[in-house]
Protein backbone atom coordinates (compact mmCIF):
# COMPACT_ATOMS: atom_id res chain seq x y z
CA UNK A 1 0.00 0.00 0.00
CA UNK A 2 0.96 3.66 0.02
CA UNK A 3 -0.39 5.64 2.94
CA UNK A 4 2.09 8.53 3.10
CA UNK A 5 4.21 10.22 0.46
CA UNK A 6 6.23 13.34 -0.30
CA UNK A 7 4.86 15.92 -2.74
CA UNK A 8 7.46 18.04 -4.62
CA UNK A 9 7.23 21.78 -4.97
CA UNK A 10 5.24 23.26 -7.83
CA UNK A 11 8.30 24.56 -9.71
CA UNK A 12 9.82 21.07 -9.84
CA UNK A 13 6.59 19.63 -11.22
CA UNK A 14 6.37 22.35 -13.86
CA UNK A 15 9.93 21.60 -14.99
CA UNK A 16 9.28 17.87 -15.24
CA UNK A 17 5.98 17.83 -17.15
CA UNK A 18 4.21 19.78 -19.85
CA UNK A 19 1.32 21.57 -18.15
CA UNK A 20 -1.23 23.53 -20.16
CA UNK A 21 -3.64 24.43 -17.36
CA UNK A 22 -2.84 24.73 -13.66
CA UNK A 23 -5.22 24.84 -10.72
CA UNK A 24 -2.88 23.52 -8.04
CA UNK A 25 -2.80 26.20 -5.39
CA UNK A 26 -0.47 24.60 -2.85
CA UNK A 27 2.26 26.89 -1.51
CA UNK A 28 5.52 26.57 -3.41
CA UNK A 29 7.10 24.27 -0.84
CA UNK A 30 7.26 20.48 -0.72
CA UNK A 31 4.85 18.53 1.48
CA UNK A 32 6.97 16.04 3.37
CA UNK A 33 4.29 13.94 5.05
CA UNK A 34 1.08 13.74 3.05
CA UNK A 35 -1.71 11.53 4.41
CA UNK A 36 -5.02 10.35 2.93
CA UNK A 37 -7.82 12.94 2.52
CA UNK A 38 -5.23 15.71 1.96
CA UNK A 39 -5.33 17.76 -1.23
CA UNK A 40 -2.57 16.57 -3.57
CA UNK A 41 -1.57 17.53 -7.13
CA UNK A 42 -2.61 15.30 -10.01
CA UNK A 43 -1.71 15.56 -13.69
CA UNK A 44 -4.46 14.53 -16.08
CA UNK A 45 -5.22 14.81 -19.78
CA UNK A 46 -8.37 16.74 -20.66
CA UNK A 47 -10.81 15.95 -23.44
CA UNK A 48 -9.13 18.53 -25.70
CA UNK A 49 -5.78 16.76 -25.32
CA UNK A 50 -4.27 19.41 -23.06
CA UNK A 51 -2.78 18.56 -19.68
CA UNK A 52 -3.96 20.01 -16.39
CA UNK A 53 -2.34 20.09 -12.96
CA UNK A 54 -5.13 20.13 -10.39
CA UNK A 55 -5.54 19.67 -6.65
CA UNK A 56 -7.53 16.57 -5.72
CA UNK A 57 -8.65 14.89 -2.52
CA UNK A 58 -6.49 11.82 -1.89
CA UNK A 59 -9.18 9.20 -1.48
CA UNK A 60 -11.37 8.58 -4.51
CA UNK A 61 -15.10 9.22 -4.43
CA UNK A 62 -16.80 7.71 -7.51
CA UNK A 63 -19.27 9.82 -9.45
CA UNK A 64 -22.14 7.47 -8.54
CA UNK A 65 -21.59 7.80 -4.76
CA UNK A 66 -24.91 8.65 -3.04
CA UNK A 67 -24.02 8.99 0.65
CA UNK A 68 -23.25 12.36 2.21
CA UNK A 69 -19.92 11.15 3.65
CA UNK A 70 -17.11 10.08 1.33
CA UNK A 71 -16.10 6.40 1.34
CA UNK A 72 -13.17 5.33 3.49
CA UNK A 73 -9.99 3.47 2.50
CA UNK A 74 -10.11 4.51 -1.16
CA UNK A 75 -6.66 6.15 -1.23
CA UNK A 76 -5.17 2.98 -2.79
CA UNK A 77 -6.55 0.69 -5.51
CA UNK A 78 -5.10 -2.75 -6.20
CA UNK A 79 -4.00 -2.77 -9.84
CA UNK A 80 -4.74 -6.48 -10.17
CA UNK A 81 -8.49 -5.94 -9.69
CA UNK A 82 -9.11 -2.28 -10.52
CA UNK A 83 -10.52 -2.99 -14.00
CA UNK A 84 -13.28 -5.18 -12.53
CA UNK A 85 -14.19 -3.49 -9.23
CA UNK A 86 -17.15 -1.05 -9.41
CA UNK A 87 -15.26 1.49 -7.31
CA UNK A 88 -12.48 1.81 -9.91
CA UNK A 89 -13.49 0.42 -13.29
CA UNK A 90 -14.94 3.59 -14.85
CA UNK A 91 -11.85 5.59 -13.91
CA UNK A 92 -9.60 2.81 -15.19
CA UNK A 93 -11.18 3.20 -18.62
CA UNK A 94 -11.63 6.96 -18.81
CA UNK A 95 -9.95 8.87 -15.95
CA UNK A 96 -6.31 7.99 -15.35
CA UNK A 97 -3.83 10.44 -13.86
CA UNK A 98 -0.31 10.82 -12.50
CA UNK A 99 0.55 11.86 -8.96
CA UNK A 100 3.96 13.61 -8.80
CA UNK A 101 6.05 12.46 -5.83
CA UNK A 102 9.57 12.48 -4.48
CA UNK A 103 8.98 9.13 -2.85
CA UNK A 104 6.83 7.39 -0.27
CA UNK A 105 7.02 6.01 3.26
CA UNK A 106 6.54 2.43 4.30
CA UNK A 107 6.76 0.68 7.66
CA UNK A 108 8.60 -2.59 8.20
CA UNK A 109 6.97 -5.09 10.52
CA UNK A 110 10.33 -6.86 10.83
CA UNK A 111 12.13 -3.93 12.45
CA UNK A 112 11.38 -1.68 15.35
CA UNK A 113 12.49 1.80 16.32
CA UNK A 114 12.02 3.87 19.46
CA UNK A 115 9.40 6.56 19.02
CA UNK A 116 9.19 9.99 20.63
CA UNK A 117 7.43 8.64 23.73
CA UNK A 118 9.99 5.87 24.15
CA UNK A 119 7.62 3.22 22.82
CA UNK A 120 8.89 0.71 20.25
CA UNK A 121 7.15 1.13 16.88
CA UNK A 122 7.53 -0.22 13.35
CA UNK A 123 10.60 1.15 11.58
CA UNK A 124 9.62 3.64 8.83
CA UNK A 125 11.52 3.79 5.53
CA UNK A 126 11.61 6.43 2.82
CA UNK A 127 11.51 4.84 -0.63
CA UNK A 128 12.69 6.88 -3.58
CA UNK A 129 14.87 6.76 -6.72
CA UNK A 130 18.38 8.18 -6.40
CA UNK A 131 18.59 8.68 -10.17
CA UNK A 132 15.22 10.43 -10.45
CA UNK A 133 14.23 13.29 -8.11
CA UNK A 134 10.61 13.01 -9.22
CA UNK A 135 8.45 9.92 -9.55
CA UNK A 136 5.04 9.51 -11.15
CA UNK A 137 2.51 7.30 -9.37
CA UNK A 138 -0.17 5.80 -11.60
CA UNK A 139 -3.51 7.08 -10.35
CA UNK A 140 -7.20 7.37 -11.07
CA UNK A 141 -9.46 10.39 -10.67
CA UNK A 142 -13.15 11.13 -10.37
CA UNK A 143 -15.49 14.09 -9.94
CA UNK A 144 -18.23 13.71 -7.33
CA UNK A 145 -21.20 16.04 -7.70
CA UNK A 146 -22.08 16.55 -4.04
CA UNK A 147 -25.67 17.36 -3.14
CA UNK A 148 -24.79 19.95 -0.47
CA UNK A 149 -21.57 21.39 -1.89
CA UNK A 150 -19.71 21.94 -5.13
CA UNK A 151 -18.07 19.19 -7.21
CA UNK A 152 -15.16 17.36 -5.59
CA UNK A 153 -12.15 16.16 -7.60
CA UNK A 154 -10.59 13.11 -5.95
CA UNK A 155 -7.95 10.50 -6.73
CA UNK A 156 -6.38 7.22 -5.73
CA UNK A 157 -2.95 5.60 -6.16
CA UNK A 158 -2.72 2.22 -7.87
CA UNK A 159 -0.61 -0.39 -6.09
CA UNK A 160 1.02 -3.69 -7.01
CA UNK A 161 3.06 -6.45 -5.39
CA UNK A 162 6.39 -5.11 -4.17
CA UNK A 163 9.54 -6.13 -6.02
CA UNK A 164 13.27 -6.27 -5.37
CA UNK A 165 14.60 -4.81 -2.15
CA UNK A 166 11.27 -3.10 -1.46
CA UNK A 167 9.60 -6.46 -0.88
CA UNK A 168 11.63 -6.93 2.30
CA UNK A 169 10.05 -3.77 3.73
CA UNK A 170 6.43 -4.21 2.67
CA UNK A 171 4.52 -6.51 0.34
CA UNK A 172 2.83 -3.70 -1.64
CA UNK A 173 4.09 -0.62 -3.45
CA UNK A 174 2.71 2.10 -5.75
CA UNK A 175 2.69 1.58 -9.51
CA UNK A 176 5.46 3.98 -10.59
CA UNK A 177 5.55 4.73 -14.30
CA UNK A 178 8.67 5.37 -16.35
CA UNK A 179 8.88 8.57 -18.41
CA UNK A 180 8.17 6.75 -21.68
CA UNK A 181 5.03 5.14 -20.19
CA UNK A 182 3.34 8.24 -18.87
CA UNK A 183 1.78 9.59 -22.07
CA UNK A 184 0.02 6.31 -22.80
CA UNK A 185 -1.24 6.15 -19.22
CA UNK A 186 -2.77 9.63 -19.43
CA UNK A 187 -4.22 9.08 -22.91
CA UNK A 188 -7.91 8.13 -22.48
CA UNK A 189 -7.86 6.31 -25.82
CA UNK A 190 -5.18 3.81 -24.76
CA UNK A 191 -6.49 0.26 -25.01
CA UNK A 192 -7.26 -1.87 -21.99
CA UNK A 193 -4.41 -4.19 -22.99
CA UNK A 194 -1.94 -1.27 -23.08
CA UNK A 195 -3.12 -0.01 -19.69
CA UNK A 196 -2.69 -3.47 -18.22
CA UNK A 197 0.79 -3.72 -19.73
CA UNK A 198 1.80 -0.43 -18.12
CA UNK A 199 0.70 -1.65 -14.70
CA UNK A 200 2.44 -4.99 -15.18
CA UNK A 201 5.79 -3.55 -16.26
CA UNK A 202 6.37 -0.27 -14.39
CA UNK A 203 9.56 0.99 -12.78
CA UNK A 204 11.00 -1.51 -10.31
CA UNK A 205 14.35 0.08 -9.29
CA UNK A 206 14.25 2.01 -6.04
CA UNK A 207 16.41 3.07 -3.12
CA UNK A 208 15.35 3.05 0.52
CA UNK A 209 16.61 4.38 3.81
CA UNK A 210 15.43 4.23 7.39
CA UNK A 211 13.88 7.47 8.61
CA UNK A 212 12.76 8.80 11.96
CA UNK A 213 9.52 7.59 13.61
CA UNK A 214 8.59 11.28 13.66
CA UNK A 215 6.95 10.57 10.32
CA UNK A 216 4.28 8.62 12.23
CA UNK A 217 2.76 11.94 13.29
CA UNK A 218 1.17 13.59 10.27
CA UNK A 219 1.58 17.00 11.90
CA UNK A 220 5.33 16.70 11.37
CA UNK A 221 6.11 18.16 7.95
CA UNK A 222 9.74 19.15 7.48
CA UNK A 223 12.75 18.06 5.37
CA UNK A 224 14.38 16.37 8.37
CA UNK A 225 11.84 13.57 7.94
CA UNK A 226 13.86 12.39 4.92
CA UNK A 227 17.17 12.18 6.77
CA UNK A 228 18.86 8.84 7.42
CA UNK A 229 17.81 7.52 10.83
CA UNK A 230 20.55 6.01 12.97
CA UNK A 231 19.24 2.87 14.63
Amino acid sequence: MCGRFVVPDVAAVERAWQIDHQDWRQADTPLFNVAPTACVPILRQLSDGLRALDGARWGLVPAWWKKDAAPTHTFNARSEEAAQKPMWRHAMRHARCLLPARGWYEWSAREQARGAAGKMVKQPWFIHAADSPLLAFAGLWSVWERSKAGPLLSCTILTRAATGNIASIHDRMPVVLEIDQQSDWLNPTSTADRVQELMTHPRTRFDARRVSPRVNNVRNNDPELLAEFAT
